[in-house]
């Protein structure tokens, strides 16, 4: 029987996992967003300056957002498939989005991601994500 190669397999969970998120934040499911990060994750969000520290800032920090946020946002698309690197218990997967909004006025948003997982009682949690708006 062939071996397999977990850290393959880990890598193909989270490259799923990040999907999932974009499309639980579409459907405004919180809960299963949430279920992939970390109490004590920290952020770098792209419309908001300080760190944000632990799940119940990003949380404070979606809920400080203007009423129908997700409502202005036609899709989330991945523009380029995540690059994970799996290295025992630690991951880094780094990928591109472009958030496009309903106004068609509005010019699409791409952004570049850089999320850290760790895995945590047999679980893969995103420990640390880093967004950054790229210029048009």
């Amino acid at each position: 029987m062939a071996e397999v190669d977990q850290s393959t397999t880990d890598a193909a969970w989270i490259r799923q996992a990040v999907y999932d998120m974009y499309d639980a934040y579409m459907e405004s499911d919180r809960e299963r967003a949430n279920s992939y990060i970390a109490d004590d994750v920290t952020l770098w969000d792209t419309e908001h300056e300080p760190l944000v520290y632990g799940l119940s800032g990003l949380n404070d920090l979606r809920d400080s957002r203007p009423a129908g946020s997700v409502a202005s946002v036609a899709g989330v698309d991945v523009t380029t498939d995540p690059v994970v690197d799996v290295w025992g218990d630690i991951a880094l997967a780094r990928h591109t989005f472009t958030v496009r909004f309903v106004d068609p006025e509005a010019r699409p948003e791409r952004v570049r991601n850089t999320g850290v997982w760790q895995r945590r009682d047999g679980r893969w949690l995103m420990v640390h994500n880093h967004e950054d708006v790229l210029p048009e």
